[in-house]
């Protein structure tokens, strides 16, 4: 006999049968549209780790492969000759005659130029110094001196140039060698940038390349060192032969030098410095200052993958994967040999985030999603089931009763056989439905059954079948079975089954074996939705409104000023909490449009204040997230503009600092504000992680100390020693502190006794409407001006 409420399920379960059969040839497709979505985000995070050069290293050490891999030899007809000791050293200066008497002789044996880069800012003996100029002027066009340019920690570029006595009349060349943290120069500009003078830099003199003087070249480190002509100046004072430099260029630099950082090249670490101009120079003069965008691979490996991933047939995938992979070192390879350089390493990111998503899919279906004891799915493979999402049946959690206790009568060994007993039993009655095991005394399924009724008696049906006890082994055990049910139309099933999980919690045999999840959170999911348009019919309304809360004097109780809180009374739903719509508004992008409203009803209730005796500051919230743009400068011109109120009288309290993204562009806005001439204020000083910062960077007027050290200085030490910090911090910037979140007459007191100027909290003030405030003061209220 079958149980009650069977054949009124019929009709249902027809109705499931053909939804199932959707819901398989969605399942035959899915795959195919997961690799897809993998290819795409891959390819979406390779560009922007591309956009963000957060790669740059790696690319670097790819760089360092590619000279290692082909290697060419060098023209030959850049000499470099350099100096253990220091040449330009004032305590030696027959340094600078042993100089001068190397450059008689280069002269003599026909050397082409002549570069010396080496720096004599600090005068010798006038001998000396005369000698080294002689023997420069003697070389006439051929002579060059290096101006050496180096940044400051400022970003400014600062000149070192040789003095008067020995550089006056003698031609100079740019030096300006970037070298990273490891040591390495990747980049040479063909002229020295950021100067008026426009000097060409030492390798494109030497090459005789002006270039673009708006970009830099890259460096080819592909010609090997041992085929660079090199001397130690040294060896070179006792030796009458030169015939070998002759049309030669010749770079006369240190071999080590204590103001600069050894170079690294590939393959050779510590080499003097003057090796990255020649290194450079001989790029210029081979034209190996090709260079491939990280663009061209990314997308190249993009459509590879993109390619493999849309076809049928396995075997052509994973050609399209091999091919992808190998690529890469192919691409590399053939670069190398034509001396081209190649940003790769977004392209390696691109294979091995795809990678990582591929392995991710495979673990998470072969270990996360399903229990390794009884091979069912879990509830996590309902969670991301996407045909779930996409169909949106009613999820139904059944609660086994007394389950823990069976176990624990039951042997080990049976554990596993009573819960596929269950599952049996289940399937029995929901035929083609997949089952999903949760912790313990929790399984789910899913059914395109959407009417309440006609899944209660459904239910009940089942409750029927586990009237008769299951035999386990030996065992007869009796089995309780409850439900709960999310009908909720919503394609959020992690939330769904979270709700459906605690109906299902709450039931009971003898009460309420059945649940059915409130329909109230879906009403909560709807009303976010449509929170933009909620938004603007609340301002138009006067459902948004601003309660002030007074600042007072702490010595005298006066009212110095206020701030205006921004409130919501829905006529539904009640008060809503501040923090609740107004992070909803910055997620519906309607952030600006609130702070507008805010501003204009602030600045009318301060001519408000005014018209009643009142003549106090009134202080507004801006969130942090407005500083990204301008757009706030204009707002608050337009709402002084439009109320006439006066800018010294609007303070500007700027909360969650730690969300300021960029504090050189707030920075720049603040002042603007400032030089409206309101002032700024600092909310919530002390939490966040960028609160000094912010101090440090921002020109703030004030600071509002958060009231999470406020309120606990009666009882704790250390909140109290950190109010005394920041109270004395203010008195050393020079700057108002107010103390937030005073709510007693015992936290007040020990304010005072520390010198607190400022308070407000709702032991002094509760935030409230205009007319109360002024009531309070004992003031004749004048018609206020309209608030709406």
């Amino acid at each position: 006999m079958r149980p009650a409420g069977w054949n009124r399920c019929q009709a249902g379960r027809n109705r499931r049968q053909g939804v199932s059969q959707k819901r398989s040839e969605v399942k035959a497709k899915s795959p195919r549209a997961e690799r897809v979505m993998q290819v795409l985000w891959a390819g979406a995070i390779a560009l922007g780790l591309y956009a963000l050069t957060l790669l740059m290293p790696v690319d670097q050490f790819i760089w360092t492969l590619q000279s290692r891999l082909a290697e060419h030899r060098a023209s030959g007809d850049i000499v470099f000759v350099g100096a253990e000791r220091e040449l330009a050293d004032a305590d030696f200066p027959e340094r600078r005659t042993e100089l001068a008497n190397i450059l008689d002789k280069l002269r003599k044996a026909g050397v082409g130029d002549v570069y010396v880069d080496v720096v004599f800012d600090r005068p010798g003996t006038p001998a000396d110094d005369a000698r080294l100029r002689r023997a420069l002027e003697n070389l006439g066009s051929r002579a060059h001196l290096t101006k050496a340019f180096t940044t400051d920690f400022d970003g400014r570029m600062v000149a070192r140039k040789s003095i008067p006595k020995i550089g006056k009349g003698i031609s100079e060349v740019g030096s300006y060698t970037w070298m990273n943290v490891l040591g390495y120069a990747w980049y040479m500009p063909y002229r020295v940038p950021e100067i008026s003078e426009d000097l060409p830099t030492l390798p494109a003199a030497i090459a005789g390349d002006s270039g673009d003087s708006s970009r830099d070249f890259p460096i080819s480190y592909a010609f090997s060192l041992d085929s660079i002509p090199s001397y130690r100046i040294e060896d070179l004072e006792g030796a009458n032969e030169f015939a070998s430099f002759a049309g030669k260029s010749v770079v006369i630099g240190q071999m080590r030098s204590g103001d600069m950082h050894p170079l690294n090249i590939p393959g050779h670490v510590g080499i003097p410095t003057s090796y990255a101009s020649i290194f450079a120079a001989e790029t210029l003069k081979a034209s190996q200052t090709v260079m491939i965008d990280a663009i061209v691979p990314i997308i190249t490996v993009f459509l590879l993958l993109l390619s493999g991933v849309i076809v049928r047939s396995v075997w052509l995938r994973y050609t399209a994967y091999g091919v992808s992979v190998l690529l890469v070192p192919a691409f590399l390879a053939i670069t190398a040999e034509m001396a081209i350089r190649a940003n790769t390493a977004d392209a390696v990111a691109l294979l091995a985030i795809f990678a990582a998503f591929r392995i991710r899919a495979r673990w998470k279906r072969n270990l996360r999603l399903v229990d390794g004891e009884t091979g069912l799915p879990t509830f996590l493979a309902l969670e991301t089931d996407k045909d779930v999402a996409e169909h949106v049946p009613a999820i139904i959690v059944a609660r086994i009763q007394r389950f823990q206790e069976v176990r624990r009568t039951l042997p080990t060994e049976l554990h596993i056989e009573y819960l596929l007993s269950i599952v049996s039993r289940l399937r029995a009655a929901t035929q083609d439905a997949e089952i999903y095991l949760g912790e313990g005394h929790l399984i789910a399924w899913t059914m395109a059954e959407k009417d309440p009724t006609l899944l209660r008696e459904h239910l009940e049906g089942l409750r029927a079948l586990f009237s008769s006890p299951l035999v386990v082994g030996d065992e007869q055990v009796d089995v309780g079975i409850t439900f709960g049910i999310d009908l909720t139309p919503s394609p959020a099933v992690s939330r769904r089954l979270s709700a459906a999980v605690a109906a299902a919690e709450k039931t009971t045999e003898t009460f309420e074996p059945i649940a059915i999840v409130d329909a109230a959170s879906q009403e909560d999911l709807l009303w976010n939705i449509s929170l933009q348009a909620r938004i603007d019919q609340a301002l138009a309304s006067g459902e948004i409104y601003l309660a002030f809360q007074p600042k007072i004097l702490v010595q005298t109780g006066e009212i110095i000023g206020v701030e205006a809180l921004v409130r919501w009374s829905d006529p539904v739903r009640g008060q809503i909490p501040p923090d609740h719509f107004i992070r909803q508004c910055e997620t519906a992008g309607r952030m600006g449009h609130l702070t507008r409203y805010v501003l204009e009803q602030a600045c009318m209730a301060g001519n408000a204040f005014e018209d009643n005796g009142l003549n106090i500051p009134v202080a507004v919230n801006i969130s942090a997230t407005l500083l990204h743009e301008r757009e706030i400068v204009s707002m608050v011109r337009e709402a002084l503009d439009k109320t006439g109120f006066e800018p010294r009288r609007l303070t500007l309290e700027i909360t969650e600092t730690f969300r300021i993204s960029n504090l050189d562009v707030a920075n720049e806005i603040l002042a603007e504000l400032g030089s409206l001439g309101t002032k700024i204020s600092m909310d919530d000083f002390g939490v966040g992680a960028a609160s000094l910062e912010a101090l440090l960077r921002l020109p703030f007027d004030e600071l509002k100390i958060d009231r999470m050290f406020t309120a606990r200085i009666c009882d704790d030490p250390k909140a109290l020693g950190i109010v005394r910090s920041v109270l004395q911090l203010g008195r050393d910037l020079r700057i108002i502190v107010v103390a937030e979140g005073v709510e007693d007459a015992e936290t007040l007191t020990k304010l005072r006794e520390n010198g607190c100027l400022v308070a407000q909290g709702f032991g002094i003030f509760r935030p409230d409407r205009i007319e109360k405030i002024i009531e309070s003061q004992g003031l004749e209220q004048e018609p206020l001006r309209n608030m709406v």
